[in-house]
């Protein structure tokens, strides 16, 4: 993970500048390079310091840059950048088709400037014009005053100045075949654990993030076997709800475990911090934001550089308890199908900025290709199960023999209820917008593409506005349930 940017108007300060805006996505270092159509640079974590060239390289008049890992086989890959820029002169833009990981990424070669991003969209990239010169960056904060017109690059997209915006199809290897709950569970299993296995054989991980729930249990228990005692995360407002569960499941893995208790004056202290960082005034997203950024700077003051975390698992195995409101099998398809392609917009976002704001890299294994290949293949009953609806069925099934009954059997709760960050932003937001809304007309009749869902999210959208005041970046924000859209 890093921060890149860029122009056509090849002008060094004002890559400069975009990449100070983002330099907590790389505090370690900057690289700013010349090509042919563009200037391109790149902010480095630390975990990246000794492996550069997986972030930016430079051969002939070629040039490249990388937010993200590739893959080879079941391992990362050390010299994604310089494999990139290699793989588009050999293939054109179909390489992108090819590549295996998480990723987005500028290449400038061949008269041309080309922009990717991977089909699920871990990683942002955004850009605009200005006075037809293209300006690209990581994070649309970026942008903000250079272009007034700002789009996302959509997940499975590249840009290209010569083509314009093309999708390119992805390739997918065969799924393991099953016939029973039992074979489909094994399965998942095993490539769960190939997965953070693969996430970890570059060395860089030092900890994993730890709830309680089932998916980050499963995680710091697999991380356990490559690493240990590894580190451990977690956050509260109190001694109850997640903190007594990761507890639990830290001495049952034996990790290092570390946790903190958050106040209500730090969370309001830190909740337009937070927003700033987040790009989005989604309630839910806004929640969610809030329990990341908290357990990000709590990891990092604990010197983390690099964390397991479980994201992925409800979009994909079926963790969301509005799923159960579906009344067929199509329906329900439909649901995923929404929570996936919503996903860069809503949770993967919000993981994605929170620890970014800390200069922290995350790998999330669950949205391995393989991984994220096989869930698909898996039938809705098998994820939502049985007359009782249980979530993630088959994820349960899969370690129950592994993990603690109370961690197994644990009902889903969105991070930011079970940490309590949620109520305790509620409490604050309730008392911020009755503020707003004696001072301002109602929320309801303002020139806003958006209905919001309670005074709370009016109070962030305001402040969202103050860091963003162009109407084009409220555009990209998006609700991430697919029943409220």
């Amino acid at each position: 993970m890093a921060g890149i940017a860029g122009t056509t108007a090849k002008d060094n300060k004002i890559v400069n500048k975009i990449l100070n805006r983002i330099q907590h996505r790389g505090p370690k270092s900057t690289w700013v390079e010349e090509g042919e159509k563009a200037t391109i640079g790149c902010c480095l974590l630390p975990s990246e310091e000794t492996a550069k060239e997986r972030v930016f390289t430079k051969e002939g008049n070629g040039i490249s840059v990388l937010d993200g890992h590739l893959y080879h086989e079941d391992n990362l890959h050390l010299e994604a950048a310089f494999l990139i820029l290699e793989n588009y002169r050999k293939f054109g833009k179909k390489f992108a088709s090819y590549l295996d990981g998480d990723f987005a990424f500028a290449i400038d070669d061949r008269n041309d400037l080309i922009l990717g991003r991977d089909y699920i969209g871990s990683h942002p990239l955004y850009y605009g014009f200005n006075n037809n010169e293209l300006y690209f960056s990581s994070e649309a904060k970026g942008l903000v005053g250079i272009v007034k017109e700002i789009e996302e690059l959509e997940p499975g997209h590249l840009f290209s100045l010569k083509d314009g915006v093309l999708p390119y199809s992805t390739f997918f290897e065969s799924v393991p075949s099953f016939k029973t709950p039992q074979d489909a569970a094994k399965i998942l299993k095993e490539l769960l654990e190939k997965a953070v296995k693969r996430n970890m054989s570059d060395g860089c991980v030092d900890g994993a993030l730890l709830s309680g729930g089932l998916d980050s249990s499963i995680i710091a228990y697999t991380a356990s076997k490559y690493q240990n005692p590894i580190k451990t995360f977690t956050i509260g407002v109190s001694q109850n709800g997640d903190l007594p569960r990761a507890t639990e499941m830290a001495e049952f893995i034996g990790s290092s475990h570390y946790w903190k208790i958050f106040d209500k004056q730090k969370i309001e202290n830190i909740l337009p911090k937070a927003i700033y960082h987040l790009e989005s005034f989604e309630e839910s997203c806004v929640h969610g934001a809030v329990a990341h950024y908290l357990t990000a700077k709590f990891a990092r003051e604990k010197g983390a550089n690099c964390l397991l975390c479980g994201e992925g698992a409800d979009e994909l195995l079926g963790g969301y308890h509005e799923l159960k409101q579906a009344e067929s099998n199509q329906e329900m398809d439909n649901f995923f199908d929404d929570l996936m392609s919503n996903a860069y917009r809503t949770g993967l976002q919000r993981l994605d900025r929170s620890f970014s704001a800390h200069g922290i890299e995350y790998r999330a294994p669950f949205l391995d290709r393989r991984v994220v290949n096989f869930c698909n293949q898996i039938p809705n009953e098998w994820k939502i199960y049985g007359p009782e609806k249980i979530e993630k069925w088959i994820l349960r099934k899969a370690y129950e023999h592994d993990l603690p009954n109370n961690i197994v059997n644990r009902r889903k709760e969105p991070f930011a209820n079970g940490s309590g960050v949620s109520d305790i932003i509620k409490d604050i937001s309730q008392q911020k917008s009755s503020e707003f809304e004696r001072e301002t007309s109602s929320f309801q009749n303002l020139d806003v593409d958006w209905e919001f869902k309670s005074p709370a999210e009016f109070y962030y959208y305001r402040l969202f506005k103050k860091f963003f005041p162009d109407k084009s970046y409220e555009r990209l924000v998006t609700r991430w349930n697919p029943l409220l859209n």
